[in-house]
């Protein structure tokens, strides 16, 4: 069974290492008003207008095969604020085995269904009560569960070259090389003209079978200070302020 992982992270409200050139492929890329990038140095730079016009900027290099976003600014009027540097993408995942639920197989019995391993190979994609990290564990065929079976990876990078490229109205740079755990794959970033988001993620598979996961993902480098604000939306999408 493929799985496919994705994380994105939304960013940006109103002494750096230096680093390696690696070649960028722009073949995709068009140059669009309020939507540009540019690549000097091993640095590539992007440049868009974000809400109500305003003037944003995002710098993304390697370092030691490690992608970073070198800089996040914001025009105000001639000057570009610097709102962090050198901040690094880290990506941690959590993985387990898929089984089919007892709660699942007892209607699919009661229909005289036979379990087979290609019927609980559909199925067991549905469960909502399984419980992959839960050893031995119980409620699910096939136990008990075995501490081996579960992984906790944080994602490398070997990163030794980008590609750059336009999607309508967003721009994307990409940087292959990316392993976690099962999962192998590449890591993105896009930003959105008219907006004043950067989205991060990592999109990978893995060829391994019956893959339960889940993952953490964040931007690490933001200095924190007493009139740091943190400014978010809650699952009740109540804007709440920290």
């Amino acid at each position: 069974m493929r799985n496919a992982i994705r994380m994105l992270g939304l960013l940006l409200c109103a002494g750096a290492a230096s680093a390696q050139t690696a070649p960028c492929d722009f073949g995709g890329y068009k140059g669009l008003p309020g939507l540009t990038a540019v690549v000097r140095s091993g640095v590539v730079t992007f440049e868009w207008s974000g809400e109500r016009g305003q003037d944003l900027r995002a710098a993304f290099a390697v370092h030691q095969g490690h992608p970073v976003v070198e800089e996040l600014a914001v025009r105000r009027g001639g000057e570009w604020p610097v709102l962090a540097r050198d901040l690094s993408p880290e990506f941690q995942v959590t993985t387990g085995v898929r089984r089919l639920s007892e709660q699942q197989a007892a209607p699919l019995r009661a229909l005289h269904v036979a379990l087979t391993p290609e019927v609980v190979e559909r199925e067991k994609w549905n469960a909502f009560w399984d419980a992959p990290l839960i050893v031995p564990g119980t409620g699910s065929l096939n136990l008990p569960r075995k501490p081996e079976e579960i992984r906790r990876d944080w994602a490398t990078y070997r990163a030794t070259r980008c590609s750059v490229k336009t999607d309508g109205a967003r721009l994307e740079i990409e940087y292959a090389g990316v392993d976690m755990g099962l999962f192998s794959g590449a890591l993105r970033f896009t930003v959105y003209r008219g907006t004043n988001l950067l989205r991060q993620e990592v999109i990978a598979k893995t060829e391994a079978p019956s893959v339960a996961y889940k993952y953490l993902a964040g931007l690490k480098g933001f200095t924190a200070a007493d009139a740091t604000r943190l400014v978010w939306r809650d699952p009740a999408r109540v804007w709440q302020e920290y």
